[in-house]
């Protein structure tokens, strides 16, 4: 049968809107005469080329596809248009009945396969059951789609929640120890940001923002003639000051969320030592949590680097000297290989969080970025001048 014009198109009519794709003119016309019928906008095109123009072009709901055209048959055209256009039906039509091609077909996502010559009946019948097969996919998309945003509202409901009973936690235990609410909030930032650094997923990155700002909350249990004195502890002072580590651990234990769980094992442990002899149980390598040698680094980092009621702060470039040093015996070597790799960013965690004293509740844990370091004479490189 003669061919026409392959750029022969109808002019839009009607509603759904379709392209019908075949060679042969009086195929094309019909087709389109019969869905026109039945409420849709019928477009034609006589080459596969034809088609794919007219599909970058135009919103198309449905096609009928011929299989063979000369110059690109429909089977190759078929899988383009589900991976580019994957909310479009396809059905299959052609005068050979072949069940190899229809099973492709079908397999790489046509809705139907119609031997000509075509029944009108079976054409409405198909083009209404793709038709209703993609407006049910679309519901379920928009569907998931509301249902992901609605949890999304109420996770980010729950996070402020959290956040908030946080901010009350450590205010209270603030009003207490000698560490600044800045201190605490850049501590989260840089946890979060060394975590990121070492490909953390984004929710654990999340997690110890919130959950290392409460390594040091077991200090509220430290009596205050030892939190708050100016000058070096006795050996009998150091060790009521290390239960801090034990009585954070078990205010914050018992709770099934993993951030405080994180929060649990960070205030337990973020005093160990990656060769031993930290406390409380002188843990080593990775049987110290990830979380809490992360946060052994940025505290030390945050500490040493900002002024504390027993020492002035140190120059940048010593403290660096200092954790250098302590590779691989108090920290943990490949992280602070990570944390000097981006020293940069951690840096300017200071810099847009500058040390202040006001009371932690005019100063939200909550930052563009990500959210510390405690008082013990640990390192020998330290001892003189931090009592974490």
């Amino acid at each position: 049968m003669p061919t026409d014009n392959p750029n022969n198109t109808l002019k839009p009519v009607g509603q759904t809107p379709v392209l019908v794709v075949d060679d042969e003119a009086l195929v094309r016309a019909l087709v389109a005469r019969w869905l026109t019928q039945e409420q849709c906008r019928c477009a034609q095109a006589a080459t596969a080329q034809t088609a794919w123009e007219y599909l970058e072009a135009h919103e198309v709901h449905l096609v009928t596809l011929d299989v063979k055209m000369p110059g690109g048959s429909g089977t190759e055209l078929l899988p383009r248009i589900i991976e580019a256009y994957p909310d479009t039906s396809v059905i299959m039509m052609t005068g050979l009945d072949d069940t190899h091609t229809a099973i492709e077909s079908l397999t790489q996502g046509a809705c139907a396969y119609l031997l000509k010559p075509l029944k009108r009946a079976e054409l409405v019948f198909q083009a209404r059951r793709a038709l209703e097969r993609r407006q049910l996919i679309l519901e379920k998309r928009e569907y998931t789609h509301r249902l992901e945003e609605r949890v999304r509202a109420q996770t980010a409901t729950i996070r402020r929640r959290e956040e908030e009973a946080i901010h009350r936690l450590l205010s209270a235990s603030l009003w207490r120890d000698e560490e600044t609410g800045t201190h605490i909030r850049r501590v989260g930032l840089l946890s979060e940001l060394l975590a990121r650094f070492a490909d953390w997923s984004a929710a654990d990155t999340e997690n110890i923002r919130l959950a290392a700002p409460m390594h040091d909350v077991g200090k509220i249990g430290i009596p205050d003639a030892i939190l708050r004195k100016p000058g070096p502890l006795t050996p009998e002072e150091f060790r009521i000051m290390q239960t801090h580590t034990i009585i954070g651990a078990k205010i914050l234990a018992g709770s099934d969320a993993p951030m405080l769980k994180m929060a649990e094992e960070i205030a337990l442990c973020h005093h160990e030592q990656w060769v031993g002899g930290g406390y409380p149980a002188g843990l080593a390598g990775y049987a110290i949590p990830e979380s809490a040698r992360i946060v052994a680094i940025v505290d030390v980092y945050d500490a040493l680097t900002h002024d504390r009621v027993y020492r002035p702060a140190m120059p940048e470039e010593k403290v660096l000297t200092i954790m250098q040093q302590s590779a691989g015996t108090h920290f943990d070597a490949q992280l602070l290989a990570v944390f000097f790799l981006h020293l940069a960013e951690m840096s300017r965690v200071g810099e847009e969080n500058p040390e202040q004293r006001p009371d932690l509740l005019a100063a939200p844990l909550v930052t563009t970025h990500s959210d510390n370091f405690d008082r013990r004479p640990s390192d020998p490189a330290t001892q003189s001048t931090d009592r974490r």
